[in-house]
């Protein structure tokens, strides 16, 4: 359910692809694309099965869906 995503961001101010990357907890492929600044996925890189405590301590950044989902939002 809670999967961990490699991606590439744009920049914030020029547009430009493959400026930075991210580590994103996301739902699914289609989830972890509405990311602020998604550009695409590297690879997946493994996920945090159902485990809502594991995702919500792991440190990384997380769609919106996500935080809904632990109540974070």
């Amino acid at each position: 359910m809670f999967n961990l995503y490699e991606i590439y961001t744009c920049h914030p101010e020029t547009g430009e692809r493959g400026w930075d990357i991210e580590f994103v907890i996301a739902l699914s492929q289609k989830d972890v694309a509405t990311f602020p600044y998604f550009d695409c996925v590297i690879m997946k890189d493994g996920t945090f099965s159902t485990c809502k405590l594991s995702a919500a301590n792991s440190g990384y950044p997380m769609t919106d869906a996500v935080k809904q989902l632990l109540g974070a939002a």
